[in-house]
């Protein structure tokens, strides 16, 4: 029983420290594959995040066995057990570390030396976002920048023209030396941040929690080779291989903490630098309160620029409106934005700064441009507009029409403008300086049972645009009356006559219209009168033929019987 326990505590050990050298060299490719995968779609944070959660379960791998205690004399736990002599597995294990293209990953002893020489371990993360003249060309200069100061290219995109990412690391000792060289390769330093975190007491408690849970593991291995029977054996092996995975745990948050705090991370994002864009969005302009108005703008971009989009601020303190569509224009390479509505609501804060900017994209690179204008808001003077009592004409008689209106300040080129509502030509004029009254005069031809509508209009100018007011009145037109004497009218008398006439004519003609209607009645009843008449005028005549007996041979007639 006893020869078998040791066997398999031979083949247990000889399987971990076969598996350590593998786990360490698939370290830091596993690592760098994984953060590369993550670094274009998430961005900087997601990146470091990604090699975190690498970092850790590697090491977790690694198994417990494949690490010793520290040497004699060295404080467990400690700065100076860092730099302490690496194990020989660990130290095979880092030697095993394949280079990731022409970025050498740095070994264990590297990490642990660079951790001891720090007072504190702070983890330093620095993100950067570049503009740069040339995306792809920057991407080798910042790895080259990391290769002269010790570092590793942890991951990088350059898919695009006009952006990247390049996420990098440097010892932490130099990594203000390498911020400033990456200043160094950009147009512009469009934003910069840094985050340090101490871990020191973290990092010592884990490896007191480590020194706790290696002198258990001891206990329960030098019990594990006293027992005697299988039963034992399996329930120590049990608790040991629960003490060992919290170990593994441990040293791999202890080796994360490690790595981080000897090379700081840094993520850059890239854009390319873009080319200037003349653009021309307009004179300033002046608006009345509610007016809606109409904002386009002009430019000419370079060739090869295909996709553009615009963006107006209106300076109101309203959401910016943006829009991609436009136009050509009769200019060579000239384009016009799509027609934007704006309308505001208040004049308090005016006069306004309206702020256009785009941007554009293509083959050729990106160009970007911008222009203001100024966009001044008053309130629109009212003209009130008063054209007259309503009135009773005569057809042809000229009458003077008396209209006024208000003269509120500011307005300027002041006209009026009658329409008689009869078809005639309106008749305009100009008042004279400071007056308030509008005069025409004007006649109608005809006479009609409906009043006919008229309307004064009087226009202005002002700051912010034209200004209209009306006025209305209506117009009854009577029909004019002939020669009157003594109370006697020629004029009435023909009327009464004519309608009288009119009267007898319109008789006789619906009498005619009901003789014709009714025809087939008339003519049927008086051909059965004309048969009567014949018929009686027929029996009478046979009545006067007839012979008449003498009296005597009436007498001498036998008497008829009782």
């Amino acid at each position: 029983m006893k020869s078998y326990l040791l066997l398999s505590l031979i083949l247990l050990l000889t399987a971990a420290l076969a598996g350590c050298s593998q786990a360490a060299t698939e370290y830091a490719q596993t690592e760098d594959m994984a953060v590369a995968a993550m670094a274009p779609a998430a961005g900087a944070d997601r990146a470091s995040e990604a090699l975190i959660e690498v970092e850790k379960e590697v090491v977790r791998e690694i198994p417990v066995e494949a690490i010793s205690a520290a040497p004699a004399g060295v404080p467990e736990g400690s700065m100076a057990a860092a730099a302490a002599p690496t194990p020989a597995p660990v130290a095979a294990a880092a030697a095993a570390v394949a280079p990731i293209g022409d970025f050498a990953v740095p070994s264990y002893q590297q990490i642990q030396a660079a951790v001891a020489a720090q007072d504190r371990i702070i983890v330093r993360t620095v993100g950067m976002t570049l503009v740069v003249a040339q995306v792809s060309a920057v991407v080798d200069e910042i790895g080259q920048v990391a290769r002269d100061l010790g570092g590793w290219v942890v991951a990088s995109d350059r898919s695009s023209k006009h952006t990247g990412f390049v996420a990098i690391r440097v010892p932490a000792q130099v990594l203000e030396d390498a911020v400033r060289q990456l200043r160094q390769l950009a147009v512009e330093v469009e934003s910069e941040s840094s985050t340090s975190q101490d871990v020191t007491d973290e990092y010592v408690d884990s490896n007191s929690r480590l020194r706790s849970l290696r002198a258990t593991e001891a206990a329960l291995l030098e019990l594990l080779g006293q027992s005697t029977d299988v039963e034992s054996a399996l329930l120590v092996r049990a608790e040991l291989s629960q003490v060992q995975t919290e170990i593994e745990s441990l040293l791999g948050r202890i080796k994360y903490l490690e790595q981080t705090a000897a090379f700081s991370l840094i993520n850059v994002d890239l854009r390319l630098a873009p080319q200037p864009l003349a653009v021309d969005a307009g004179v300033d302009r002046t608006f009345s309160v509610g007016q809606d108005g109409r904002f386009r703008a002009y430019f000419t971009p370079p060739a090869g620029i295909e996709d553009f989009t615009f963006t107006w601020d209106f300076g109101d303190g309203t959401e910016p409106v943006s829009g991609y569509a436009y136009a050509p224009t009769t200019q060579p390479g000239q384009k016009v934005t799509a027609t934007v509505n704006h309308f505001y609501g208040d004049d308090r804060d005016s006069p306004y700064i309206v702020q256009l900017e785009i941007r554009g994209t293509g083959p050729a690179g990106v160009v970007e441009g911008a222009d203001t204008l100024m966009a001044t808001v008053t309130r629109v003077p009212t003209i009130e507009v008063f054209a007259g009592e309503s009135r009773v004409v005569t057809a042809g008689e000229s009458v003077a029409y008396r209209g006024s209106f208000t003269r509120p300040e500011g307005l300027r080129d002041i006209q009026y403008q009658w329409d008689f509502g009869d078809g005639s030509a309106p008749r305009a004029g100009i008042p004279e300086p400071g007056a308030t009254n509008a005069i025409a005069f004007h006649s109608y031809a005809d006479h009609r049972p409906q009043p006919y509508d008229v309307t004064l209009t009087v226009t202005a100018q002002s700051d912010a645009g034209q200004v209209e007011g009306f006025g209305y009145l209506s117009v009854e037109v009577i029909e004019a009356q002939g020669l009157v004497i003594a109370g006697w009218s020629a004029g009435d008398t023909a009327r009464t006559a004519t309608r009288a006439l009119s009267v007898v004519v319109q008789g006789l003609g619906t009498l005619l219209i009901w003789l014709a209607i009714f025809s087939p009645l008339w003519l049927g009843g008086a051909a059965i009168a004309y048969g009567l008449i014949r018929w009686r005028r027929s029996r009478r005549r046979r009545n006067s033929t007839r012979p008449v007996q003498p009296p005597a041979a009436a007498e001498n007639a036998p008497a008829a019987a009782p």
